[in-house]
């Protein structure tokens, strides 16, 4: 009798003794006042953390487990009553399974509190190097803050992932040896906000592991998001099934809205999957992206607040921007899935509107500053390629102020009045800014009227860097000269042209030029005497030839409200744009 009681004992402890933890602890949704931790177990209800403000822990809480496949189980305990700007350390048990101690920081309170923001995407897994997520984290994001800091949280605000954070995502195993697993040594202490990218296949999974912000406007928080960090609005969004339409686009126009009139936000940070425009893999391009550019340059041109957009799908860095208004694109893929090479896709094209493509692994640093002078200061960290060292290099870099003054309106040099035929090349004066900046890029324009310029005949928009292949082609360029070699002599043309500085600030337009184009002579390229304008317009415009910017030449009309007002027309765009395949 003895021996049968031991045993039914022995049988009653087996499945506390059996636990595991399959996905160690890490913080969600940290904000001023709470947090949420979740792991995930072999079997077992109990979920139970241990917390405080010291090592010493003193307080606990309980939440609920909800089932992952089989027998596993995903635990959640919210923490409350947390201090803002607070280190909080705990440890989690669910039966005889425990993990900890850790730690987190909780947000400030303050608005005018500056901080910093890591951004990867498409870890999804390369099965020919399947340890490069891995390194990202460890030789990348770790080794990077550890320069500055000793503790992530410390450095680091928080991870933000535009999808595609595994290769298939109804297979259960992927989730924890290919995402959690590689990323625990991060994700314990700093909390990831992601996306939703075509290979997480909309599957239970993505729901069950992420406990993303809660916003009681809007019925869908699992697919898109909103929350506020410091002087920032972060919005992340579905770019998958065409979710633009409905609830989700009331949710991000009023997000828009709302950041317009609230004078503590400076700038919109918006994190979708798909891409706007991909010059490494144009077949990733989606009409949802372009659309949600189009409403963030009306956004950014009417309330006077610079933005940035981030994303993934394309495997390779890439930085671009609207040529109307301060508003960056960033790829910041890849961290695991494979490269996108150049020369590995026919259609691969140089896009006027990107400045930097790097077929490379790596990551993106935001520094955001608060206060009295915000900017950010954005840097790419690349990590080599599958064949290359893994070290970390500075890429790229670029910063943006919220209040950045204006370059000087360029002065007209040539051509005017009465010119000689080979006179086709525009030419400015020296790039003036207040603050320093250097020249970033110069906008032209050619109308066949002096007033015709809301529909130029020809426009240019010159970059001071391209990098595509590999190569600059922009090198050289002082950026206070264009050719404009389709020019018909025997006419009359006027023309002007503006500079931005590296800021994204732009200058007033310089004065418009006339300049009549002679047939024949040997006449200057400048001519002080006026020239008048011919009494009809070219029979036939020259088509625009470098130009593409994603907000009119004209004038935009209306207040920040009117990112809502054109939605049916943009939605049936997007209906029409959004038929691309995706990466299979």
């Amino acid at each position: 009798m003895r021996s049968f009681v031991v045993l039914v004992l022995a049988l009653v402890a087996l499945p506390a003794a059996a636990q595991e933890i399959t996905i160690r602890p890490y913080v969600q949704d940290v904000g001023t006042t709470s947090a949420w931790i979740l792991w995930e177990t072999t079997t077992g209800e109990e979920s139970r953390v241990e917390w405080g403000p010291t090592e010493a822990l003193g307080m606990e809480a309980s939440g609920g487990a909800h089932p992952s496949t089989g027998a596993h189980r995903v635990h959640e305990v919210a923490l409350t009553g947390l201090s803002p700007s607070t280190r909080y350390h705990y440890v989690v048990h669910t039966g005889g399974a425990t993990a900890g101690p850790f730690h987190f920081t909780t947000k400030s309170d303050d608005r005018e509190t500056s901080f910093r923001m890591i951004a990867v995407s498409d870890m999804q897994h390369d099965e020919s190097h399947p340890e490069v997520w891995g390194e990202v984290i460890h030789d990348g994001i770790l080794a990077f803050l550890a320069e500055e800091t000793a503790r992530p949280d410390d450095g680091l605000a928080f991870l933000l992932v535009p999808g595609d954070l595994v290769d298939r995502g109804s297979e259960h195993t992927q989730w924890i040896e290919r995402f959690f697993a590689p990323a625990a040594d991060l994700l314990a202490y700093v909390p990831a906000y992601p996306t939703l990218g075509n290979h997480e296949a909309d599957t239970h999974f993505y729901y069950d592991y992420f406990r993303l912000p809660q916003d009681e406007s809007h019925p869908d928080p699992d697919r898109y998001w909103r929350f506020d960090h410091g002087n920032v609005r972060m919005i992340g969004l579905d770019s998958n099934l065409l979710l633009l339409f409905g609830a989700q686009e009331a949710f991000f126009d009023e997000a828009l809205v709302d950041a317009c009139s609230d004078d503590a936000i400076d700038f919109v940070f918006v994190a979708m999957h798909h891409a706007h425009h991909s010059e490494l893999w144009p077949d990733g391009e989606a009409g949802f992206a372009s659309t949600a550019v189009t409403r963030v340059d009306r956004f950014s041109r009417e309330c006077g607040k610079p933005a940035a957009m981030f994303y993934g799908h394309t495997h390779g860095y890439a930085r671009g921007g609207s040529r109307d208004v301060p508003h960056l694109w960033i790829n910041v893929a890849s961290a695991g899935g494979r490269l996108d090479r150049w020369g590995s896709d026919d259609a691969q094209y140089d896009d006027p509107e990107t400045q930097v493509s790097q077929d490379e692994y790596g990551f993106v640093v935001l520094d955001v500053v608060a206060g009295d002078a915000p900017r950010f200061t954005l840097r790419r960290i690349g990590m080599g390629q599958a064949d290359t060292s893994r070290a970390r290099v500075l890429r790229d870099e670029i910063t943006v102020r919220r209040y950045d003054a204006a370059p000087t309106a360029p002065t007209p040099v040539a051509p005017r009045g009465r010119v000689a035929p080979g006179c086709t090349m525009l030419r400015t004066g020296d790039f003036a800014d207040s603050d320093g900046d250097l020249h970033g890029a110069t906008h032209w324009q050619v109308a066949d009227r002096c007033t015709g310029f809301d529909e130029p005949l020809l426009e240019r928009y010159r970059v001071h860097e391209n990098w595509f292949a590999g190569e600059d082609l922009q090198a050289g360029d002082d950026l206070r000269d264009e050719g404009f070699d389709e020019l018909a002599t025997g006419r009359f043309y006027c023309w002007r042209a503006r500079h931005r500085d590296r800021g994204l600030a732009w200058s007033d337009w310089s004065g418009p030029t006339a300049f009549r184009l002679e047939a024949d002579g040997d006449v200057d390229c400048v001519d002080e005497a006026p020239v008048e304008p011919d009494p009809l317009p070219p029979p036939t415009p020259v088509g625009i030839d470098g130009g593409s910017g994603s907000v009119p030449t004209g004038e935009g009309g209306g207040g920040c409200h009117a990112a809502g007002t054109s939605a049916p027309a943009v939605s049936v765009l997007v209906l029409l744009a959004f038929v691309r395949r995706r990466r299979s």
